[in-house]
């Protein structure tokens, strides 16, 4: 039976003419942090064994003593010390957290230099703690694009696996690629290459839709900048993937800020430019290859 599946290229126009919500819940962290209390707590435990170390120092006491709070300081840099200013200041001395804690040496040379130049107060407040957290809230995003789409395909019918025999077992679902769904496994189930450029390369998720399959990567972009550009390389290079078996099919998910700048046509600028056509010629030539951003993903399998 012939499929009815939507084309490559019906899917490309439909993300076109549907661009991404600027505020998409599923990439958004807008609650107080559970721990906060733990990290003001923290934070103002470094700050007192800093303002304590000072005065001793200040004071010409005994090294003794103040290598004792030095101890006690090393001891309380642990994953809540985040938000702190000391933590801040460590990473400005070119150094991390972890390894300034297991360095007695370099620990008081820092600390010393933080006295120099920083401002020390006890002041911890907690709207300050949270927007540190905010900040550095997209360390969270990293599986936020592929429950979303697990989300979608669940209530599409779609059943999330987790052994191939499940896979095989079911007509319609989805499993991530992991330890059992891994290259070597997913290439002699599937008998198929995923022949990219990295060889050890996974990908995100493998769908099974009655005797067809589709491998996807999916990104998240909301800037531009080299980092970006060589994650939007890596999807690129999706698309230009085909296998003999033409019930194997790619898909290159984009969401984000970043996926509207792409498909925008009144966009022009050389690099852009360049990434449209590559992914235009690649989607003429390998009809199995899909460039989806939400509502091609919901359109492909609805």
């Amino acid at each position: 039976m012939k499929s009815t599946r939507p084309s490559n290229l019906a899917c490309f126009k439909i993300s076109q003419e549907n661009p991404e919500p600027a505020l998409d819940d599923s990439y958004i962290f807008d609650k107080k942090d559970p721990d906060i209390k733990k990290y003001i707590k923290n934070t103002k435990q470094i700050k007192n064994y800093l303002i304590t170390i000072r005065t001793l120092l200040d004071k010409k006491e005994k090294r003794e003593i103040a290598n004792k709070y030095f101890k006690e300081l090393a001891s309380a840099l642990n994953k809540f010390s985040n938000c702190s200013e000391f933590s801040g200041f460590i990473n400005a001395c070119d150094n991390t957290l972890d390894f300034v804690k297991h360095d007695p040496v370099l620990l008081k040379e820092i600390a010393q230099r933080y006295f120099k130049n920083r401002i020390l107060n006890e002041s911890v407040p907690e709207e300050w703690i949270q927007a540190i957290l905010d900040k550095n809230a997209s360390a969270k995003k990293g599986a936020c694009g592929e429950n979303k789409l697990l989300s979608i395909l669940a209530h599409g019918g779609f059943k999330k696996v987790d052994n191939w025999d499940d896979f095989y077992k079911n007509e319609k679902c989805v499993a991530r690629f992991s330890k059992v769904f891994g290259l070597r496994a997913v290439r002699e189930n599937l008998k198929i290459k995923i022949n990219t450029h990295k060889q050890n390369k996974r990908l995100d998720l493998i769908i099974k839709d009655g005797d067809e399959k589709f491998l996807l990567e999916a990104k998240h972009l909301n800037t531009t900048g080299g980092a970006q550009d060589k994650q939007l390389s890596e999807l690129i290079e999706i698309l230009g993937l085909s296998e003999k078996d033409k019930n194997i099919f790619y898909i290159a998910f984009l969401d984000g800020n970043y996926s509207n700048i792409l498909l925008d046509k009144t966009r022009a600028r050389e690099k852009l430019n360049t990434q449209k056509k590559d992914i235009a010629k690649f989607l003429k030539k390998n009809p199995n290859s899909y460039w989806i951003n939400t509502a091609g993903f919901l359109k492909l399998f609805s």
